[in-house]
């Protein structure tokens, strides 16, 4: 047996941090589109930022990061453009982002060394290819960040699109420490194994010893409901019996 009450705390609070967010990128997409219209030479692959825009944008990212103090780690926008030339290597990526520490929000500034930039081409990355390719909002990781913290991350992102033209993605950043921090205490009260996995059934958090973050569960079924659509971060519940929750995992 397990404490139901622990289980639908972990599961409102995830789902709380999953709306806000989802929220957040939506919106921060919206307003971003709604800058780069007023550009007066917008290229539907991307676009470099003027300063006017980009303080309007930066005032936008920065509310995100107010607004969602408690789970918000990071936010912005990226996008890619070719220049005129049409060469693939001489585009220019932008990356407005910015990050909060406790009280402080510090800028990112990374979009200042286009060289950087280019050997850590974003344009791979699951939480821009995908609404690249898609035109929809995606939940990406968990993952090392090596661009921004160097942390286990996980990735919402949202298109921002003019008209049905890709313009780049709006994102949010949530560490997995701050997941820990905020689920493990419920999840440790729930008196079995649990964890939150994503999408591929890698493990988020876990309070099962020596299951780490990016581990992979073998079923992918584990307390899946049928009547219900499938989130991108679940919650999973274990066997009690440690040498059985150690075989629900790959390797």
């Amino acid at each position: 047996m397990y404490n139901d009450i622990h289980v639908e705390q972990a599961r409102d609070i995830l789902d709380d941090i999953l709306i806000a967010a989802q929220r957040a990128t939506t919106t921060l997409a919206d307003k971003t589109a709604r800058i780069l219209l007023e550009l007066p030479l917008y290229r539907t692959k991307g676009v470099r930022l003027e300063q006017e825009q980009r303080d309007t944008l930066q005032k936008h990212i920065q509310d995100v990061l107010r607004r969602n103090h408690v789970w918000c780690n990071g936010a912005g926008f990226a996008s890619y453009a070719i220049q005129k030339t049409g060469r693939e290597d001489n585009g220019y990526w932008t990356l407005e982002w910015w990050r909060q520490e406790g009280n402080t929000i510090q800028y990112a500034p990374l979009e200042h060394n286009q060289e950087q930039r280019r050997r850590l081409d974003f344009r791979l990355f699951e939480w821009f290819r995908q609404p690249a390719s898609r035109h929809l909002p995606i939940i990406d990781g968990p993952y090392v960040d090596y661009i921004c913290n160097g942390a286990y991350t996980i990735t919402i992102a949202h298109p921002v699109l003019i008209g049905e033209e890709f313009a780049g993605v709006a994102a949010v950043d949530i560490l997995v420490s701050t997941l820990d921090r905020l689920l493990l205490p419920v999840l440790g009260a729930i008196g079995k194994p649990a964890l939150i996995i994503n999408g591929d059934a890698r493990v988020v958090t876990s309070t099962v010893p020596g299951v780490r973050s990016g581990s992979l569960l073998k079923s992918r079924d584990v307390n899946r409901s049928d009547n219900s659509e499938i989130p991108s971060l679940r919650l999973v519940i274990l066997p009690s019996s440690h040498t059985e929750s150690h075989r629900a995992f790959v390797g």
